[in-house]
């Protein structure tokens, strides 16, 4: 391990109240990061909560602990610590919750993503790691906490949807073996299959069919894309965990180099767009463009208009760096 979790430490060996929190719309990540940290802080005598503003989608509410989790309307206890996990930009806790605690409650932050926010914090952030999980593991041994089977559940689920079960590139000899110590605690793998990848709603079916139908293309297949509009999603009364996953299914043509898929959220103005792109293809500077980000190979940006405003623009970048990438070939 190259980091040094000397100051995290001490700053939760100070700390009895601890709140912890993620990003909006959570993911395996941030919610089995929380879960597994939150678990482990109360097996050595922590008081934690753990918060977020949007409901965990239902293919993640078998993880432990994921029924007591809070939103942030329901908290009154000012906590000693509050520690962020999987986000390290306010913005992306939700709509400005957090920022009511700061500064006078000390922020630690664990993270895999290159953006941040200029914060006063003790920051353990590296955007190599596959997931923020793979740090809470190495806390973990830092403070002596050991596992068990919940732990290792929650935290095989973050890296385990990260690495989309293990076979994205950001997958590296030491995410296998901590998978490897998580997997010798009991993990039940059909258990993990199903609920990660095979337990969806009817409402995510139809609508992952109904973008597959209208999958679009440029001619060479290199960049594919697909949206819903508004009045789509309305139709079939679709709710936010119906669109997960659905970006990932513009990567499974061949040939394909960048995929994307277009959300438009007409009540909130905007348009939500997730990238995919193969290895040398960065999309996370392409969102970078629009004010987003994310990681080299997945990463997303929000962009206020209509899907018929935003789309033509996005695509339009998206080319020009398939045009930079073969031209470099």
């Amino acid at each position: 391990m190259k980091y040094d979790f000397a100051p995290a430490c001490a700053l939760v060996q100070a700390s009895q109240n601890i709140l912890i929190a993620g990003h909006v719309s959570p993911d395996g990540d941030t919610l089995g990061s929380a879960l597994g940290l939150a678990l482990a802080l109360r097996s050595i005598g922590k008081q934690v909560t753990v918060a977020f503003q949007d409901e965990p989608p239902q293919h993640l509410r078998f993880l432990p602990g994921a029924d007591k989790i809070f939103r942030p309307d329901q908290l009154s206890q000012q906590p000693d610590l509050l520690i962020l996990v999987d986000c390290a930009t306010l913005e992306r806790t939700g709509d400005g919750w957090i920022e009511a605690y700061l500064p006078q409650v000390p922020l630690l932050i664990f993270d895999h993503h290159a953006l941040r926010d200029e914060i006063p914090a003790v920051s353990l952030i590296d955007p190599h790691l596959a997931a923020t999980a793979e740090l809470i593991y190495w806390f973990l041994q830092a403070i002596e906490v050991p596992l068990d089977l919940d732990i290792a559940r929650c935290l095989y689920t973050a890296i385990c949807t990260d690495t989309g079960g293990f076979r994205f590139t950001n997958t590296k000899v030491h995410t296998l073996q901590i998978a490897a110590e998580l997997l010798a605690q009991g993990i039940n793998l059909e258990e993990m299959r199903i609920q990660l990848f095979e337990s969806r709603s009817m409402g995510h079916i139809k609508l992952l069919g109904l973008c597959l139908s209208n999958l679009q293309k440029t001619v060479d297949n290199k960049l594919v894309w697909c949206g819903l509009d508004a009045a789509t999603k309305k139709l079939h009364n679709a709710l936010p965990e119906d669109i997960d996953g659905i970006a990932a299914a513009t990567m499974q043509l061949e040939g394909v180099k960048i995929g994307m898929f277009f959300d438009e959220r007409a009540e909130q103005g905007v348009v939500k767009v997730s990238m995919r792109g193969r290895d040398g293809y960065n999309v996370g500077k392409l969102a970078a463009e629009f004010g987003g980000g994310g990681h080299y190979a997945a990463s997303g940006c929000t962009i206020p208009g209509t899907l018929a405003e935003v789309q033509p623009k996005v695509l339009a970048a998206g080319k020009r760096l398939l045009a930079e990438m073969e031209a470099r070939i």
